[in-house]
């Protein structure tokens, strides 16, 4: 007992030595947790407000790339926009050109007066030439070729003016190829197809000439005296009275 209550002063001092350094221990671990604590939230602000600037940083930079991007499809767009208004400058310039080269060519073609066997037609500049491409192939003495030429106007124009004159210089060609058969018919459709031409007169006076190769003096006889008949005025008439004359 004695023991107890001599000691009883160290042990409380070593007690509350003990005790005073445990919560001196306590009270530092607690600070420093605090401490961590704090510089964690120090740390996390710090890493969000980086986040943020990145982020602010990605999108001026994302905006700076679009930007750009923009600016070089503007610049490709306006390229194209010249290359666009170059051709359309072209596409009238040829299409003005073409025009007027097409108004030339239809006045070429267009119907112009001229004058055959004391009569004003119109024919294309086109038929005409045709035409006489075979009148020359008819005067140079080219006879087969002169035929050729009047039978391919004839299927070409089948419609043209010029038919009656042509038919005549295909039938005097056929004619002084000897082909006299054809020559007839030829003459003979003339006359009956183009009574009121000026060429039908003529084209009776060789439809008698083709008979009279051919001997058939009777009908030439008869094709001479409807000549006189129908065109007494004409010159063909006062060649056909001389040759039905010299028939009796």
């Amino acid at each position: 007992m004695t023991f107890a209550l001599r000691h009883t002063p160290w042990i409380a001092t070593l007690a509350l030595v003990i005790f005073s350094g445990s919560a001196h221990a306590l009270f530092d671990d607690t600070e420093a947790r605090r401490a961590i604590l704090d510089l964690r939230q120090q740390v996390k602000l710090l890493e969000d407000r980086i986040a943020r600037l990145e982020s602010a940083n990605q999108g001026q930079l994302a905006l700076a790339q679009s930007l750009s991007d923009k600016d070089r499809e503007i610049a490709r767009l306006r390229g194209d926009l010249e290359v666009a208004n170059n051709n359309i400058r072209k596409l009238q310039e040829d299409n003005r050109v073409l025009y007027s080269n097409l108004d030339e060519r239809l006045k070429k073609l267009e119907p112009k007066p001229i004058e055959l066997d004391g009569e004003q037609i119109n024919v294309s500049p086109e038929q005409y030439r045709d035409y006489q491409a075979g009148l020359d192939h008819f005067k140079a003495g080219n006879f087969a070729e002169a035929i050729q030429q009047f039978q391919r106007f004839l299927a070409q124009y089948p419609d043209s003016k010029l038919k009656p004159q042509v038919r005549y210089f295909l039938g005097s060609a056929q004619f002084a190829q000897g082909e006299y058969k054809l020559a007839l018919v030829t003459q003979r459709d003339l006359a009956r197809d183009h009574p009121d031409s000026p060429r039908a007169p003529d084209a009776l006076l060789s439809m008698a000439s083709s008979q009279l190769e051919l001997k058939a003096i009777p009908n030439a006889k008869k094709t001479l005296s409807e000549l006189i008949a129908k065109y007494p005025e004409s010159e063909a008439a006062k060649s056909a009275k001389l040759r039905l004359d010299a028939l009796k």
